[in-house]
């Protein structure tokens, strides 16, 4: 047994509180006994009637569980006993220390003692000085109440499982954090954020349109908007997220993925997707999918059901970006060869200075071993610009047509959504400012050194410039938001022909399944629907067109 000794007799004694978040409901619901407060105040009224403590400090890791020590306070703690600092560490109970039996008892019998230190658990009667380890009662006592510290861990734990998996099957969202694009409600339900959902349905958008996720991370991260990380602790969120892989979160090509696979986006809530195997264990597993908590229909969604099929397909399929452009081509993915059932690709030719899109097949490019099936980009857009055109004819309003592109309600529901960032920023900025002149009186007033000052000005200076950079952007969103010109260059169009007169990826993505090539003049167009209210797929067969192939 190591004998304890303090040099002066008078221990420099460390108070340590804990109170973990179910705890800490209890202290709202009226329950004081394990709050904060009261543990500090059983530390100080037992070192004032111990004249042998002295209280350093006292420490507190508030909202903490005991399951593990990677807590901020306790690292504290072991830093100040290390560093030579204290030589006494105080406790309400065991259970504030910890509730993990193995852990707190090497603290308790091992590291404290090799280091030194005396350990008292108030409400414990427990006290390292005195304590004989070679008693019987003593040595048993000790780990007999870590344990049932433990256990009683493991009973909240599973209860606590029990009381997500029916919040689950009731509907309700029980992440801490709301998915990017939502906000949630006091009922803890999924509600619209203007400003982020504008931002998914430019993902969204920008998938039908041919860019690919990387482009489309590059672009926003190129106009400045927030990360799905860094947009939550822009709202004032102590947010943390284990995709970060720098000091500050950028777009990247996975998280535009992870958006544009995500369910949640349609109104379905599928929770219970990761789980651990116990309360010891940090790492999650993913379950099977037949596991999954589903609600069908539960929030109101961002995209439409169809778009969001479509940008599945769109994953599944193989596409390529052109060459210089960096878009895909308007068949990429949906265009395949008649005889070999596998992806046309895009060669190039140039004739009288000219370039022309021809699609081959690419086994034949690759082997030989399919026929040599090629035709003419030009032919291909012409006959699926027919083909839809028979379709779609008188059959839907110039406003269904568009695809829902960007609404009036949405508009203003966007406007209003930037105006309150731009306040919230404005704001930001007020009190950045107030804080440089409180810092530059406190420097005067002795209060903090002139390094200090120093680096409290860099870090608010910073932090202004980049709320102001902020404003910048919302600003130019406002005086963009009505300028959309080729959306209502688009719906003016459909409003004076009735009609589609030329073609976009985003046109044929939603109308074509796909085109077969069966021939330079043999093409085989498979439509979504027999008609545009959606009753399935429709074929059309172009063949023995007359017209000479250009190239």
């Amino acid at each position: 047994m190591i004998k304890l000794t303090s040099p002066t007799g008078v221990w420099n004694a460390l108070g340590y509180a804990r109170l973990s978040k179910d705890d800490r409901e209890k202290t709202r619901s009226g329950d004081e006994s394990d709050s904060i407060k009261n543990q500090r105040d059983l530390i100080l009224s037992f070192a004032g009637s111990n004249p042998d403590l002295r209280i350093v400090d006292i420490l507190d890791d508030d909202g903490a569980t005991g399951a593990n020590f990677d807590r901020d306070a306790f690292k504290d703690v072991i830093r100040l006993i290390e560093s030579g600092t204290v030589n006494c560490v105080v406790v309400k109970d065991f259970s504030r220390l910890g509730r993990d039996h193995i852990e707190t008892l090497k603290y308790i019998q091992r590291y404290f003692a090799s280091n030194n230190v005396r350990f008292i658990s108030i409400n414990d009667n427990y006290d390292s000085l005195h304590a004989d380890m070679s008693d019987s009662n003593t040595s048993l006592i000790v780990p007999f109440k870590t344990i049932i510290n433990e256990a009683f861990l493991e009973d909240i734990s599973i209860k606590t499982k029990s009381q997500l998996a029916l919040k689950r099957k009731n509907g309700e969202f029980v992440c801490n954090y709301a998915v990017y694009g939502y906000m949630k409600s006091d009922d803890k339900k999924l509600i619209v954020d203007d400003y982020a959902a504008e931002v998914v349905r430019t993902i969204f958008e920008r998938k039908l349109e041919g860019f690919s996720e990387l482009q489309t991370a590059d672009a926003l991260n190129a106009k400045g908007i927030f990360s799905p990380a860094e947009y939550k602790r822009a709202s004032g969120q102590k947010y943390g997220t284990p995709f970060a892989v720098n000091g500050k979160s950028l777009w990247t090509a996975n998280a535009i993925k992870r958006i544009l696979t995500n369910r949640v986006y349609i109104g379905h809530l599928e929770q219970g997707k990761r789980t651990k195997a116990s309360y010891r264990v940090k790492k999650y597993h993913y379950t099977p999918r037949e596991a999954w908590s589903v609600h069908e229909d539960n929030h109101e969604p961002i995209v439409s059901a169809l778009d969001f099929e479509l940008v599945q397909e769109l994953m599944a399929k193989d596409t390529r970006v052109s060459g210089g452009t960096g878009q895909l081509q308007l068949f990429s993915g949906i265009i395949i060869c008649g005889a070999c059932n596998q992806p046309m690709i895009v060669k190039t030719v140039k004739k009288n200075g000219k370039s022309y899109i021809n699609y081959i097949c690419s086994t034949h490019k690759r082997d030989g071993t399919c026929k040599n099936n090629n035709v003419s980009g030009i032919k291909v857009e012409k006959q699926a610009l027919l083909s839809i055109q028979n379709q779609i004819t008188g059959l839907l309003s110039a406003e269904e047509l568009s695809g829902r592109l960007v609404l009036d309600e949405l508009k203003r529901r966007k406007k209003a959504a930037l105006e309150d960032m731009i306040e919230k920023a404005m704001r930001l900025v007020q009190g950045y400012n107030e804080y440089l002149v409180k810092s530059c009186t406190h420097m005067m007033d002795g209060v903090i050194s002139k390094d200090e000052y120093n680096l409290f000005t860099e870090n608010f200076r910073k932090k202004i410039e980049d709320a102001e950079s902020n404003i910048a952007h919302l600003q130019g969103e406002m005086v963009n938001l009505d300028n959309d010109s080729k959306t209502r260059e688009l719906v003016e169009r459909f409003k004076a022909h009735g009609n589609i007169t030329e073609l976009n990826r985003r046109i044929v993505i939603g109308f074509i399944h796909s085109i077969t090539v069966h021939g330079s003049n043999d093409l085989e167009i498979c439509l979504r629907y027999a008609n545009c209210l959606g009753d399935g797929p429709a074929y059309y067969r172009h063949e023995a067109v007359q017209e000479r192939m250009v190239g």
